[in-house]
C-alpha cells in the first residue's frame, strides 16, 4: 500500500466532507468520530484501502442528499 495513496484518498475523501458538512471542523469531527453506518469504525479509518474510501464516499453521498444506505 503507497503512502501517496492513501494520502490522496483521505484528502479527497476530506474534500467531499467539507463539501457535505459546509466546514472543515465539521468534516474533520465526522472523519474521526465512529460512525454506525461503517460498523462503529471512524470513516477516516477505511481509508487506507480503496474500497473503504469508496464506502466513506458513498455514506458521505447518501447524507448529501438526504438518503439511507
Amino acid at each position: 500500500m503507497s503512502e501517496s495513496g492513501v494520502a490522496e484518498r483521505l484528502e479527497q475523501v476530506e474534500t467531499l466532507a467539507i463539501q457535505v458538512f459546509g466546514s472543515r471542523a465539521a468534516a474533520i469531527s465526522w472523519l474521526a468520530s465512529p460512525n454506525f453506518a461503517l460498523d462503529g469504525r471512524p470513516p477516516h479509518s477505511l481509508c487506507t484501502t480503496i474500497l473503504g474510501a469508496l464506502q466513506v464516499r458513498r455514506l458521505l453521498r447518501s447524507i448529501e442528499y438526504g438518503g439511507v444506505l
